[in-house]
C-alpha cells in the first residue's frame, strides 16, 4: 500500500474529527427541517438528488413488476446487464446450487455489494463471495435502492459496481394478509403460490415503540424442458434444411452402448434408431450404429422451489432523542435440481476405469434375453456406456437457513446523528442427493454380477440391486458468518457562505467465517459422474475500517461531497480508497453532477483456498493433438474423440486484489413538476481482475488456433491446455484443461444509464405516467494476462453469457379512481452467439398488471407476464445444462397469468 496516501487518509479523518469537536454550538441554530439518508452518502440532507446516481424502486412499482422474487426483480433492471446467476443456472452446477446473485453492469455477482437495511449480510454458505438474494424477503420490502456507481468509501471497497440496497417496511401499524398465485399458459406445469401476513403495532411518536413482522410462505413448482417446444431436446436441426445445428447427446444411453475395436454398436440401434427408446435415447443418422441418449429430454428448466421467510424488527424509544432499534430476518428455502440420469462408463469414473458387463450375464446380448446385435460376434466382458434410467433423473436438494440478527441505538447526541449496531449474519446451506446419485464403489460391482439389464427393463432383483447402489444422503454442509459492529455520525458544523458544511464520521470491525464441508461421499470422489472429489475449504478473516465523509458547499448551488475509507485486512494487508462527487445546480430546473473513485476488492476465501479438483468441459470436442495429424478422422476414442474433456479448477493462494478507478457525470432535468430525465455516463477501469475464463472458451480458442503439422496452438490460452502421454496408446492427449481463479484480466466498461418520466395527470380518462430505464453498454474492453490485444465483449457471448448493448424497460401506468393499470416493454439487443458464427436475435417481451381497490381495505390485481407468450431467441451456449436458449437471461415458462388478493386490517 502506498504509505503516503494512508497518512494522508488518516489526517483527513483526523482534521474531520477536529473540526466536528469545535463546532458543538452549530447544530442548534440549524433550522429544524426533516433530513433523509439517501443510499451513497452518509450524511443526512433535505435534498433527494445528490451527486451520485441512485435508482429508487418503490412498492408500487415492485407490485406492478410480478416479480416473484429479489432475484427476479434485480434480473429485470437495466443495470443488471449479465453475470449474475439465478437458481437456472445451478442446474447440474454442483459449485453453489440454491445461489442467485445480483451483477450490475455486468462485472458479477462479486463486485455488486448487496445490503439489507444499509447493513451487510452473510455471503451464500455454497458460494462464499456474494449475497444470495433468495434469502432477501421480497414480500416485506418498502423500496429498494440501487446505487448505479461504486461507493467504496462509503459502503465498502469491494462495491466496485454499485451498491444495492433493500429496504424493509418500518414504523408500519395495522395488518395486511396477502394471498398470490400464478400459472404459465401452454403445456406443463411452472405454476407458484405465495402468502404474506404483515403486522405492525405501536406508534414511535405517541407509544414510545413500534414492532414490526412480516411472514411470506412461497412454492414454485416445477417445468420440464419437454413441455419448452424450444428447450425439448438435445439435437436440434435447422427446420429448413435439416443439418444438425445443435448434438450435445450422450453416447452413455439406454439402451447401453458398447465399445468394440471397431467402435460402438448397440443390439437396438437401427435406422434413425427407431428401436432404442425415443424420445430419450435416438440415433442421429441411417447408420448410426448406438443409441444416443437426450439429456435434454429429461431435465428442468424452472426447478421447484420452496421458501419461508420472516422479517421482523422492532424500535423503542428511549428518550425524545434517542431510540433503541432491533431487526431479525431468516429465510429457509429448499430447492429441488432435477438432471438427466447418471451417466455411467470409463468416460464418467473416477479414474477412467470401463463399466464391464460379464459374459455370463443373464442380458448378455446374443445369449439370451437381449437381442444379438446384428453383425458382430460379441465375447468376453463388454465394456459399455449406460445410463441408469430406471433410477430417475440425479436429484439433488440444498436446504440453506439464511439470516441476520442486529441490536443497535439511534439518534442524537449532542447535535449529532448517529447510528450504531452489532449483528450476526449466517448463511448456512445442506446440499442433499435425494434421488439417482449412485455410489462408484456399489455400482460396478452390481453391473459385474450381470443380474441387471442395461438393455431393457429389469425384474424386481435387478431394480432391488441398481436401488442399493443409491445415494440418499447430506453430501455438503457449508456455514458462513458476517460478525460485525458499526458505527456513524454526523451533522452539520459549520456555516460556510454558500451554505452548511456537513460531516459523517463512522468505522465498522467484522469478522468473516467460511466453512464448506463435503461429506465422505463427495471428499472420496465416490459419486459416478460426480466430475471428480471436493475437499473442504475453510478460512476467515478480519476487516477493520474507518471512513469519513464532507458534504461542502463551494459556491451557492455548488457542492462537493469528499469521503475516504480506509481498510485494514487480516490476511490481505490496508486499502486507502478515495470519493470525490461535485453536484452543480445552476438552476432549479437542471441538476449536473459527477463523481470520481477508487476500489479495492480482496479475494473471497474460496477463489484464496477452494482445493484444486476435476470435473468436465460443458461441451464435446476433438482432442486435437490425439491421433496424428487426421485426428479423431484417423481412430475414433470416446475419451478423446466428442468427449466432455477433463478440467482441473480450484483456488489461487497466490491471487492478488482487484482494484478500480471509475467516474460518473450526469444530468438531471425537471423542466416541470411533471417531467423529468435523467442521463449518467459510467466509467470503470478494473486491474488485476479475478475471475475463472470458461474452459470451454479456452479449449474452443486453442482448438480453432491449432496448427496440425507443427502440433501446437497459437492461443493465448496454451498454457493452460496440460498435455500428457496416454499410457494405452502411446499418443500425446491433452491432460487437463486449467481452470482455476486467477487475475485473468484487465477491463475498462463504459456507458449510459437514461431514464425518462412523463406525468399526464387530470385527464378526463384519469392520470397517465410514461417511463423509461434504460443501460446502454458502449464498450467493455478486457486484456486477457499480458496479452496487448484487447477484446470487446459488449455485444458478445463473453466467458459466461451475453453482454448486451442496450437493455430497457419502457411502461405506461394509469390511474382513475379505484383502479391502477400498468403496461410495460422490456427490451435488450442481439449479441454474437457463442463461438461467434451467428447472432442471437433481440429479446423482448410485454407485461402488464391491473389493481382495484373500490371495496375498503381490499385490493383485486390481476396480471400477465410475458403477455405475447415470447419464446427465447434460439442460441449455441453449450455452458448450461439447458439447450437451444441461454438461463441466464430468459423465463421459460412464457406467458404467465397471475392474481393476488390482499386486506388490510386497521
Amino acid at each position: 500500500m502506498n504509505t503516503k496516501r494512508k497518512h494522508i487518509a488518516l489526517a483527513v479523518i483526523n482534521a474531520l474529527a477536529v473540526m466536528a469537536a469545535t463546532n458543538t454550538a452549530f447544530a442548534q441554530d440549524v433550522q429544524k427541517v426533516e433530513r433523509v439518508e439517501i443510499t451513497g452518502s452518509n450524511i443526512k440532507r433535505i435534498d433527494s438528488e445528490t451527486a451520485l446516481p441512485v435508482t429508487v424502486i418503490t412498492r408500487a412499482e415492485i407490485e406492478r413488476s410480478g416479480a416473484t422474487s429479489a432475484a427476479d426483480l434485480i434480473e429485470r433492471l437495466s443495470a443488471n446487464n449479465g453475470g449474475g446467476y439465478n437458481s437456472s443456472l445451478a442446474l447440474g452446477d454442483s459449485a453453489r446450487p440454491g445461489f442467485a446473485g445480483a451483477s450490475l453492469r455486468g462485472l458479477g455477482s462479486n463486485n455488486t455489494l448487496v445490503l439489507l437495511n444499509g447493513r451487510r449480510l452473510a455471503v451464500y454458505a455454497l458460494d462464499g463471495g456474494a449475497v444470495n438474494l433468495g434469502a432477501i424477503p421480497l414480500a416485506a420490502l418498502e423500496r429498494v435502492e440501487v446505487l448505479r456507481d461504486g461507493a467504496s468509501a462509503i459502503y465498502g471497497s469491494d462495491a466496485i459496481a454499485g451498491v444495492i440496497n433493500f429496504i424493509t417496511r418500518r414504523d408500519f401499524n395495522g395488518g395486511i394478509a396477502e394471498i398470490q398465485a400464478a400459472m404459465p399458459d401452454g403445456k406443463g406445469n411452472g405454476k407458484y403460490y405465495s402468502a404474506t401476513a404483515t403486522f405492525g403495532i405501536g406508534d414511535l411518536a405517541k407509544d414510545g415503540f413500534n414492532a414490526f413482522g412480516s411472514f411470506n410462505y412461497y412454492k414454485q413448482e416445477a417445468l420440464k424442458a419437454s413441455d419448452r417446444d424450444y428447450a425439448a431436446t438435445a439435437l436440434i436441426r435447422d427446420r429448413t434444411t435439416g443439418a444438425i445445428l445443435i448434438n450435445r447427446l450422450s453416447s452413455n444411453s439406454f439402451p447401453a452402448n458398447i465399445l468394440t475395436d471397431a467402435g460402438f454398436v448397440n443390439p437396438f440401434a437401427n435406422r434413425y434408431g427407431k428401436n432404442c427408446t425415443p424420445p430419450t435415447s435416438l440415433g442421429t443418422s441411417a447408420t448410426d450404429s448406438r443409441c444416443r441418449f437426450d439429456y435434454a429430454s429429461v431435465i428442468d428448466v424452472v426447478t421447484p422451489t420452496e421458501k419461508l421467510s420472516f422479517v421482523g424488527s422492532a424500535a423503542f424509544q428511549i428518550n425524545a432523542n434517542n431510540k433503541f432499534i432491533a431487526e431479525l430476518n431468516y429465510a429457509t428455502q429448499k430447492t429441488l435440481f432435477t438432471v438427466s440420469p447418471v451417466p455411467a462408463s470409463e468416460a464418467t469414473t473416477f479414474n477412467g476405469d470401463p463399466l464391464l458387463y460379464p459374459a455370463n450375464g443373464r442380458y448378455y446380448p446374443g445369449a439370451g434375453i437381449t437381442p444379438a446385435v446384428p453383425g458382430v460376434a460379441l465375447t468376453g466382458p463388454l465394456n459399455v456406456y449406460y445410463r441408469t434410467i430406471d433410477l430417475g433423473g440425479r436429484a439433488n436438494q440444498p436446504k440453506a437457513d439464511e439470516g441476520r440478527a442486529l441490536i443497535g441505538l439511534e439518534g442524537i447526541i449532542g447535535g449529532w446523528d448517529y447510528k450504531t449496531g452489532l449483528y450476526y449474519a449466517e448463511s448456512k446451506v445442506a446440499d442433499r442427493y435425494v434421488g439417482g446419485w449412485v455410489f462408484e464403489s456399489k455400482f460396478l460391482p452390481a453391473v459385474a454380477t450381470g443380474n441387471i439389464n442395461l438393455w431393457g427393463p429389469n425384474d424386481a432383483a435387478g431394480l432391488a440391486l441398481l436401488r442399493s447402489t443409491l445415494v440418499l444422503q447430506d453430501v455438503r454442509v457449508a456455514k458462513s458468518s458476517n460478525t460485525g459492529f458499526d458505527f456513524n455520525m454526523s451533522r452539520e458544523i459549520a456555516q460556510l457562505p454558500a451554505g452548511p458544511l456537513g460531516v459523517s464520521l463512522g468505522g465498522e470491525a467484522r469478522q468473516v467465517k467460511y466453512n464448506d464441508t463435503p461429506l465422505a461421499v463427495l471428499n472420496d470422489g465416490d459419486v459416478l459422474g460426480g466430475g471428480g472429489n471436493q475437499l473442504p475449504v475453510v478460512g476467515k478473516r478480519n476487516v477493520v475500517a474507518l471512513f469519513a465523509e464532507a458534504n461542502a458547499p463551494i459556491v451557492k448551488n455548488l457542492e462537493a461531497q469528499l469521503a475516504v475509507r480506509y481498510d485494514r485486512y487480516s490476511d490481505f494487508g490496508n486499502a486507502v480508497t478515495p470519493k470525490v462527487g461535485l453536484r452543480w445546480q445552476p438552476m432549479k430546473e437542471i441538476l449536473l453532477r459527477g463523481s470520481y473513485g477508487e476500489g479495492f476488492r480482496a479475494p473471497t476465501l474460496p477463489e484464496l483456498l477452494l482445493p484444486q479438483t476435476q470435473t468436465n468441459t460443458g461441451g464435446a470436442y476433438d482432442d486435437p493433438l490425439y491421433g496424428g495429424a487426421a485426428g479423431c478422422e484417423a481412430r475414433f476414442d470416446p475419451k478423446y474423440c466428442n468427449a466432455q474433456l477433463t478440467v482441473r479448477q480450484g483456488g489461487n493462494p497466490n491471487l492478488k486484489p482487484e482494484k478500480s478507478k471509475q467516474f460518473t457525470l450526469g444530468i438531471v432535468a425537471e423542466p416541470t413538476p411533471n417531467v423529468s430525465l435523467r442521463l449518467d455516463y459510467f466509467n470503470i477501469d478494473q486491474t488485476d481482475v479475478i475471475g475463472i475464463i470458461s474452459p470451454d472458451a479456452k479449449l474452443a480458442d486453442y482448438i480453432a488456433n491449432f496448427n496440425p503439422t507443427t502440433r501446437t496452438s497459437s492461443s493465448i490460452y496454451s498454457p493452460d491446455i496440460i498435455t500428457k502421454v496416454d499410457a494405452a496408446t502411446g499418443r500425446t492427449v491433452i491432460n487437463y484443461v486449467g481452470s482455476l481463479y486467477g487475475n485473468v484480466s484487465k477491463q475498462k466498461t463504459s456507458g449510459f444509464d437514461a431514464s425518462i418520466r412523463l406525468r399526464i395527470p387530470k385527464t378526463a380518462v384519469g392520470d397517465f405516467t410514461l417511463g423509461m430505464e434504460g443501460t446502454y453498454l458502449g464498450s467493455q474492453k478486457s486484456r486477457t494476462g499480458n496479452s496487448s490485444a484487447e477484446t470487446e465483449n459488449v455485444g458478445q457471448w463473453a466467458n459466461f453469457g451475453p453482454v448486451v448493448r442496450f437493455k430497457h424497460t419502457t411502461s405506461v401506468s394509469w390511474d382513475r379512481g379505484p383502479w391502477n393499470a400498468y403496461l410495460g416493454y422490456n427490451w435488450q439487443s442481439a449479441y454474437q452467439d457463442q463461438g461467434g458464427t451467428r447472432e442471437v436475435s433481440p429479446y423482448e417481451t410485454w407485461d402488464t398488471a391491473l389493481t382495484w381497490s373500490g371495496i375498503k381495505n381490499l385490493k383485486v390485481k390481476l396480471g400477465v407476464r410475458n403477455l405475447m407468450d415470447r419464446s427465447p431467441p434460439f442460441t449455441l451456449q453449450n455452458q448450461y445444462f439447458q439447450v437451444g436458449f441461454d438461463p441466464t437471461y430468459v423465463d421459460p415458462r412464457g406467458r404467465t397469468y397471475r392474481a393476488a388478493l390482499e386486506y388490510k386490517f386497521r
